[in-house]
């Protein structure tokens, strides 16, 4: 990064244009090349900032696609009177891109206000209630001259006219509440998307992506934006968000090695999909049965030997360090041998020490398996033993965080959790190629699935905006209070936030109790539902159905509207029996009948998606309660599932307002 020097400060002055813009910005502008993430870091590091570099995998639950209905707003992680979410943010909104081309006059923010709308976005700047428009920091440091000694000329109007320019061109006002407590400052550089704003979490969002698209010196605007943190007490602790590499070009790099590689989504392999245990090990993707009982832990070559292969980790200091570092995210490390070849039973690590890595930049380790084992042993970790032959036939690559698959020495499969990759800031594509190489030269089989979530938070959040809902994420630990582990003794039960004379609690919900899996599934026998509910009941769960005491058993909306055609234009065939044959049906096969009363009150819309976790309803403070991680759990069709959901809502005249939990 450069800072703009006294003596081209003075000249760009003497040169200012009628709109208060300098005649050099435009092409000082485009000139300014944007720097690395790297740069940026080392840049804010001299600053005395604390900063790592993050991909965007790792904000999977949070990042979402920016909305052109989203206002343009400012970096401000306070709460606000907004409601026009999924835009891109720039410190003081508009203000940011006025002071980076040095437009001074209320002409020239008129036009900038004018060209964010022609781009695609709804400009805005902001007030809070306790300063109205000398509210935003950043307007209050440029107007008292606060920038001066960087080169930016002071604006020629003050907070009130600036307001009124944004608004008479077509802008936005925002008015923020509360006081700053920002922990974080997050520079993201993954072009169109965006992170919202929390006022229970708060962290300032800088979308240097925004500031390219507007052809801003992003040297200059970077460290203006960090300037304005440091001047106004903030945090100087910052994530920079880089992009990930995607799924499907995950699939074109292996199909381009010539391999058969296929995209598939979670509720596909819900069966053998996991939840990760912290009592299980971090161990190699190898197939083969072995000694190990520790199950439930991350896949990855060699175990932790991957992590230090892809780091250039070769001492045995080093790779204790790993072992530590391992065991302090969560995880048991381990590495393994094989009943035929002790130690050195590990191919991934066979394949590092003997140099078949040194053609893709890879040093080798200084020390032997044995000796390496040894240091993992003394470290805290774990030695597994492999046996039997290899006869895997599928490469499995997941990028469902926090989920695993387990080998099966009987019908064997290699497992590569790419997840865990991004939780240990590994070059992601480099861990990749050296798995797909290792799989290659141990002769393994060229055919790979890579698993992928069926639909993130964001994407839930966007679709529901699109269908005129108030959407927005929060964590569980928001709710900690209120989300419990799922009971099995908890009947599987509708959504419905009414009052019943149900308890056994803690069971999961979903639309209509287990009609929501016959929906989805298009099953629609009294035959299919029975073995629906048995499904239910050997999945650890008690399956019911719901009347109310106004409507007997009609008195389940979702259950009315799929009996009456209502979702017939979705696709959804009606089902072949009624809410009193339904009833009688999921009883005799072992399920729970529920009786509901009072009317519908719900004020909310959670869609919990929480794995293995649930809230209750209150009768006395209703809301909608849908457990998304089941509609997975059951192998469902997600999006369909989420879809159907809001159509219900939206049917029976529900709240068009949600929120949606994540981890």
């Amino acid at each position: 990064m450069h800072t703009t020097t006294a003596s081209t400060t003075a000249n760009q002055r003497r040169r200012t244009g009628k709109n208060g813009r300098t005649a050099s910005s435009s092409s000082s502008s485009s000139a300014a090349a944007s720097p690395s993430p790297d740069q940026i870091a080392a840049t804010l590091r001299e600053r005395g900032w604390h900063v790592e570099i993050v991909s965007e995998s790792s904000l999977l639950n949070e990042l979402v696609d920016v909305d052109p209905r989203g206002i343009l707003k400012c970096v401000d992680g306070r709460g606000s009177d907004n409601r026009k979410f999924g835009g891109p943010k720039l410190p003081g909104g508009i203000y940011a891109i006025a002071h980076n081309r040095g437009v001074t006059t209320l002409e020239g923010l008129k036009d900038i206000v004018e060209e964010v709308a022609r781009k695609g976005h709804v400009p805005s700047v902001h007030g809070d209630h306790s300063a109205d428009m000398l509210g935003c920091g950043f307007f209050k440091l440029w107007l008292t001259g606060r920038f001066d000694d960087m080169g930016y000329e002071r604006p020629r109007f003050d907070a009130d006219q600036g307001a009124k320019a944004v608004e008479r061109a077509g802008g936005v006002i925002e008015m923020h509440h509360g006081n700053h407590e920002e922990k974080v400052v997050y520079i993201n550089l993954v072009e169109n998307k965006t992170l919202e704003p929390d006022e229970n979490d708060q962290r300032f969002i800088v979308d240097g992506w925004a500031a390219a698209k507007f052809d801003l010196d992003m040297p200059k605007f970077l460290i203006a934006a960090a300037a304005t943190v440091e001047m106004l007490g903030g945090p100087k602790n910052a994530k920079i968000v880089v992009p990930s590499i995607s799924p499907a070009q995950i699939a074109e790099a292996l199909r381009g090695r010539g391999w058969d590689a296929e995209i598939v989504t979670d509720a596909s392999v819900a069966d053998d999909l996991v939840d990760v245990r912290p009592e299980g090990i971090l161990k190699c993707v190898d197939g083969r049965g072995s000694d190990n009982t520790q199950f439930g832990g991350p896949k990855m070559p060699g175990g932790i030997y991957a992590i230090a292969h892809n780091r250039g980790v070769t001492s045995l200091e080093g790779l204790r360090q790993i072992t530590k570092e391992v065991a302090a995210k969560g995880h048991v490390p381990s590495v393994h041998g094989d009943h035929s070849a002790d130690m050195l039973g590990c191919g991934f690590f066979k394949l590092w020490l003997t140099g078949r890595f040194d053609d893709m930049g890879y040093p080798r380790p200084e020390f032997d398996a044995d000796q390496g084992a040894n240091a993992v042993r003394d470290a805290g970790g774990i030695i597994e033993m492999h046996h039997g032959s290899h006869a895997e036939k599928v490469v499995y690559i997941n990028l469902v965080a926090n989920k695993t698959l387990e080998p099966n020495e009987h019908d064997q499969r290699f497992i590569v959790d790419g997840w865990a990759a991004d939780k240990f800031k590994l070059d992601v594509p480099k861990f990749l190629i050296a798995a797909a190489a290792t799989v290659e030269m141990l002769g393994g089989p060229k055919k790979a699935k890579i698993v992928v979530p069926s639909i993130t938070p964001p994407q839930i959040v966007s679709a529901l905006r699109g269908r005129g809902w108030e959407a927005s994420i929060v964590k569980a630990s928001a709710l900690s209070s209120e989300l419990k582990a799922v009971d099995p003794r908890g009947i599987l039960k509708c959504v419905d936030g009414r009052g019943s004379d149900n308890t056994q609690f803690g069971g999961p919900k979903m639309p209509g109790g287990i009609y929501a899996i016959a929906h989805n599934r298009g099953v629609t026998t009294l035959e299919g539902l029975k073995d629906i509910a048995r499904e239910v009941t050997s999945k650890g769960h008690v399956p019911s159905v719901h009347g109310d005491h106004s409507a007997d058993m009609l008195g389940c909306g979702f259950f009315k509207l799929w009996l009456t055609g209502r979702f017939d234009d979705m696709g959804y065939p009606r089902p072949e029996f009624d809410a009193d044959q339904g009833a009688l049906a999921v009883r005799a096969a072992g399920g729970v009948i529920e009786m509901h009363h009072g009317s519908h009150e719900e004020k909310v819309v959670y869609i919990n998606l929480v794995s293995g976790m649930t809230l209750e309803p209150n009768e006395h403070d209703q809301r909608f309660i849908v457990d998304g991680w089941a509609a997975t759990k059951f192998g469902l069709d997600v999006p369909k599932f989420l879809v159907a959901a809001a159509a219900t809502v939206e049917m029976l005249g529900g709240p068009r307002k949600a929120k949606i939990v994540i981890p």
